[in-house]
């Protein structure tokens, strides 16, 4: 046998858990090998160790005085020395206060730009002039103004132009066809 092998199944040997075989096999190379003789003394030691020791009782009533100490509140908690004052009701209340006041004010708070009366538009006319004068016309002037405040204000603007180019036309679809009925409703009333 070797050095490895026999190492592996040395605990076995220890405690007499090996077939008669492998327990004489054990034995031929530990007459021989000094290193394995060494190993099984160490090993020997230990068990020792565990058989005296092992069996050790706590003191009776340990339990019920670390138990008592725990209910009265000896036993010291490791926290920093800041938050036994963090802790206090009054700096407690006034910092679920300000964390309460800081989120009212970021709510009502109006952000972005003020919203600005729409301007004129000097150059609308015909059929066009008067999408330049409607909804319409006031989302491109604020297009024109927020194109500036970054990549998504464009999109969102020319959604919402399109939304209102949509809304207008259905307008002028049902103004078109109220006129048309009223024109029929004209032609065959009279004779």
């Amino acid at each position: 046998m070797n050095c490895s092998r026999v190492r592996e199944i040395l605990p076995d040997f220890s405690v007499e858990l090996l077939d008669r075989r492998t327990h004489q096999g054990v034995e031929a190379h530990l007459a021989l090998c000094d290193g394995c003789r060494r190993e099984l003394r160490a090993l020997d030691q230990t068990m020792e160790l565990v058989r005296t020791q092992g069996a050790l009782e706590p003191p009776p009533g340990l339990f019920n005085a670390i138990r008592n100490q725990i209910e009265a509140g000896q036993v010291a908690q490791d926290r920093p020395v800041w938050w036994a004052w963090f802790n206090r009701p009054p700096v407690r209340f006034l910092s679920m206060g300000i964390a309460m006041a800081s989120v009212a004010i970021a709510l009502f708070i109006p952000l972005g730009q003020p919203h600005l009366p729409p301007t004129p538009d000097p150059h609308a006319g015909g059929s066009i002039g008067q999408l330049a004068r409607g909804p319409l016309a006031h989302s491109i002037r604020q297009h024109a103004r927020a194109s500036a405040a970054g990549p998504l204000a464009d999109r969102m603007a020319w959604e919402a132009m399109a939304q209102l180019a949509d809304a207008e036309e259905r307008r002028s679809r049902r103004s078109d066809a109220e006129r048309r009925s009223r024109t029929l409703e004209e032609d065959r009333s009279t004779p």
